[in-house]
């Protein structure tokens, strides 16, 4: 996966800085068994395959304090995507009221809470925005390994071992369960064992973290042929926003000092 340790997917800021983890050692030979490399190939191919699609995530993920008690939060995400190059994200929760824009040309990160918004120019597809952002400034969007060209390569990145551990429900929907080991940290993934190989849920466990905290996401109201408009993807400025840095886009207003000398 491409979740990096500090920043889960979850642009949380505080506990997980937006899809993985990397690290530094070679990786070890793949050892994933063929019903988890059928299913989650299934997944990635048909995923690949939609031009447009669009689903809602409820997630929730451990905050460890510092005298070990394991505090849980929350927060929902909607996220549309129209390939090759247009990405539309909201979220809102415990940690987050936020909007993620991205047109082909540029990103817009918008940050309701402190009404502040930055614009980013970045590649014109969605792999090369997202490497892009993740480059400069650490950026690791939440889930966004599920929109990649190929998500199959990019959650299997890491993986030292994968298993098919058998059919299971996420509600009323029976689900295919793999599980996957890392370096660092263990996944598992839920999906839909009907006509379209949908992911329903994501768990990861942080198992080199103290108290090992997880990150859970209920995937649902998926609609794989959504009515789009370019318009969707487009950011315009609300009234008495003020425009910063992308790397200041977190910040609420006092956080901005004026370089010495001014």
């Amino acid at each position: 996966m491409r979740m990096r340790m500090t920043a889960v997917g979850l642009a949380l800021g505080a506990v997980l800085g937006a899809g993985v983890l990397a690290t530094s050692a070679p990786p070890a030979a793949k050892q994933i068994d063929a019903k988890a490399t059928k299913y989650l190939k299934a997944m990635s191919d048909y995923l690949a395959g939609l031009k447009t699609f669009s689903f809602q995530v409820e997630e929730f993920f451990d905050d460890v304090q510092d005298d070990g008690l394991k505090l849980q939060f929350s927060n929902q995400r909607q996220m549309t995507v129209s390939r090759p190059n247009k990405v539309f994200g909201q979220a809102v929760g415990d940690t987050t009221d936020s909007q993620f824009f991205y047109d082909g040309t540029t990103v817009t990160a918008y940050d309701r809470k402190h009404k502040t918004y930055a614009t980013e120019k970045v590649p014109d597809t969605i792999d090369a925005m997202l490497d892009d952002l993740h480059e400069r400034f650490g950026i690791d969007r939440p889930l966004v390994d599920f929109i990649y060209s190929d998500p199959y390569k990019v959650l299997t990145e890491h993986t030292q071992t994968g298993t098919y551990v058998g059919l299971h429900h996420v509600g009323k929907t029976k689900c295919h369960h793999l599980a996957f080991r890392q370096k660092v940290l263990d996944w598992q993934i839920w999906i839909d064992a009907g006509n379209e190989p949908l992911p329903r849920k994501f768990l990861i466990t942080f198992k080199r973290q103290v108290n090992e905290p997880q990150y859970l996401a209920l995937m649902h109201r998926w609609d794989v042929n959504p009515a789009l408009t370019d318009e969707q993807f487009t950011f315009q400025p609300p009234p008495n926003v003020r425009k910063v840095e992308f790397a200041e886009r977190h910040g609420p207003p006092e956080a901005k000092k004026k370089p010495a000398g001014q």
